[in-house]
């Protein structure tokens, strides 16, 4: 065989070894994916806690379901900007609640509200009874993002829930992680002759397999080209020699 054959033979096959191992990579992180699911599962289908009853840490309590009694602090809330609804452009409302009983205020994410710079808007429309009852799931704040936390043009404007920033940020403490609000208030605002809309809650979390099933067959398709190709291409010199 001709040396460029058999250095081309070598070339397909390292190839198709990086190739096949991107393949596997995907597949075991479709594995992680789907553990993690399980545990998203198990956590959101169990029944609410109080705040108090969760684990301490944050990986701990992440994606449980609770339930925290208390006041909301409108004068500290602050937006998540640059966030989308069907389309359309808007932002999240984050405001603390000092729990009833004591201890750091937990920030809520009382859902997403329209925004035509996806950045500002009248927070005040958007008040809900000063003192609730808010059930969800907790969530675990950005740890080391990269980039700005903030908009510096708009000063309770965030790119993310950044844990560091945030701790610095607030005049008090706060907990370890985050609540996404699930309930609603029609009947509250109906009764206070309020327009029947609060912030979209959130939806719970994705529980598909993600893109590592399609990413794997890619990796082991050009994996499977690679040979063929190149073997093709040896065999049609060979057959010219």
């Amino acid at each position: 065989m001709k040396r460029r054959n058999v250095l081309a033979a070598i070339f397909a096959v390292v190839t198709a070894v990086i190739f096949s191992r991107l393949g596997v990579w995907q597949l075991q992180r479709l594995g992680e994916r789907r553990t993690r699911n399980e545990a998203l599962a198990s956590r959101l289908h169990t029944p609410a806690l109080p705040l108090a009853q969760l684990p301490p840490d944050s990986s701990g309590a992440h994606w449980r379901r609770a339930t925290a009694i208390g006041s909301y602090d409108f004068d500290h809330e602050i937006v998540l900007s640059g966030r989308t609804h069907d389309g359309s452009p808007g932002v999240q409302i984050v405001t603390p609640l000092h729990p009833e009983g004591g201890g750091p205020a937990v920030l809520v994410n009382r859902g997403w509200v329209y925004a035509s710079d996806a950045a500002t808007v009248d927070l005040g429309k958007w008040d809900e009874p000063p003192h609730a009852t808010v059930t969800g799931y907790i969530e675990d704040f950005v740890h080391g993002g990269r980039g700005v936390a903030r908009l510096p043009s708009h000063t309770n404007a965030w790119t993310r829930l950044d844990a560091e920033e945030l701790r610095a940020a607030f005049p008090f403490p706060i907990a370890p992680y985050y609540l996404v609000a699930l309930d609603t208030l029609v009947a509250w605002r109906v009764a206070h002759e309020l327009p029947t809309v609060t912030p979209v809650r959130l939806e719970l979390p994705l529980m598909d397999d993600g893109p590592h099933v399609g990413y794997a067959v890619q990796w082991f398709t050009f994996a499977v080209v690679a040979l063929v190709g190149v073997g093709t291409l040896i065999a049609q010199d060979i057959r010219r020699g």
